[in-house]
């Protein structure tokens, strides 16, 4: 979505390039300052509920994206409610790996993670274009709405074992 977004804004709707930057800036700072909070709310919360809030916040940003239009402001909230949500999931993920492997296993595991975030973010990077010529933004967003469902399910499932466990 972050990499279809420069071209939805710039040649697809027209918007200059620094509504497309501030766009993109307001983006990235919403992926990365809330990590100055987001271990805290991971302790708050638990790992399954802060992985259940950063799905609903990304299932905004494609409400946000489908329903609210095209001027900067839509891709504005879109892109920042994507970034919150980014944050919150993937610092719970992590935090849920580093629960599910043996100390002599955790340089590996961290390494497989990061290959295959990072890994698919980079495929999906160098997709967003042609995706988004094919089928176009609002299909776009919805695309990862089977994917956010799988996400609900899979943190109620591991809300469910982690209590479990605790029992």
């Amino acid at each position: 979505i972050m990499a279809a977004t420069l071209v939805s804004m710039h040649v697809h709707d027209h918007h200059n390039e620094a509504a497309t930057k501030w766009v993109i800036q307001s983006h990235l700072f919403a992926m990365f300052l809330p990590s100055l909070v987001s271990g805290r709310i991971v302790g708050a919360l638990g790992i399954s509920r802060t992985m259940l809030v950063g799905t609903v916040v990304m299932i905004g940003c494609v409400a946000v994206a489908v329903l609210g239009g095209h001027a900067v402001a839509h891709y504005w909230w879109a892109l920042v409610l994507l970034g919150v949500g980014w944050n919150l999931l993937f610092v719970a993920g992590t935090t849920l790996l580093t629960t599910t492997y043996r100390p002599a296993e955790r340089f590996r595991a961290q390494a497989v993670n990061e290959f295959a975030v990072f890994g698919s973010q980079a495929v999906a990077s160098l997709m967003g274009g042609v995706v988004l010529g094919a089928i176009g933004w609002e299909w776009l967003n919805l695309v990862s709405l089977p994917l956010l469902a799988a996400m609900l399910v899979g943190s109620v499932l591991v809300g469910r074992r982690m209590r479990r466990a605790t029992a």
